[in-house]
């Protein structure tokens, strides 16, 4: 039988680590909601790349349809052979909401990913690779029929 000092030690660590993780959680969801908010897409990529210099890369592969019949659902694949990405932001110049995406990566794998994006009309999709403290950038044009984010 458990004594009363084991199980109170017990307590102790586990309400110590629900307060550590749900401020932690609150922390994040601030972030994010901050990150993914209905902003302007100049405001937002520069809050995100902090005055850090940008550098054009054919080492990222963003693979997007020319043309999209409807932006709600327009498919996107990002790879790269490059090992050590730490995180991947997917950004739409035109869209109400820019940051489309954002993932953290594990350094020890090289990505690929495939996912769907809403456009709410024709725009640039840009790609940034946070990448041994640079920041790698590609980008690519899609001309979007009927929009997907309820505005075209």
């Amino acid at each position: 039988m458990p004594s009363r000092r084991l199980f109170l030690q017990h307590s102790g660590i586990l309400l110590a680590g629900a307060l550590l993780t749900g401020k932690s959680a609150n922390v994040r969801a601030e972030r994010l909601a901050k990150h993914f908010a209905a902003d302007d897409f100049i405001t937002l990529y520069a809050q995100l790349i902090d005055q850090r210099t940008v550098i054009n890369s054919d080492k990222l592969n963003l693979i997007l349809p020319k043309i999209a019949e409807d932006g709600a659902v327009v498919p996107v694949s990002i790879a790269s052979e490059l090992e050590g990405i730490e995180k991947l932001y997917l950004f739409a110049d035109k869209n109400p909401t820019p940051l489309l995406a954002e993932f953290e990566l594990t350094p020890l794998i090289a990505p690929q990913l495939t996912a769907r994006i809403k456009l709410a009309e024709s725009c640039t999709v840009i790609l940034l690779a946070e990448y041994k403290g640079a920041l790698l950038r590609t980008s690519r044009w899609v001309n979007v029929m009927r929009g997907g984010c309820g505005t075209g």
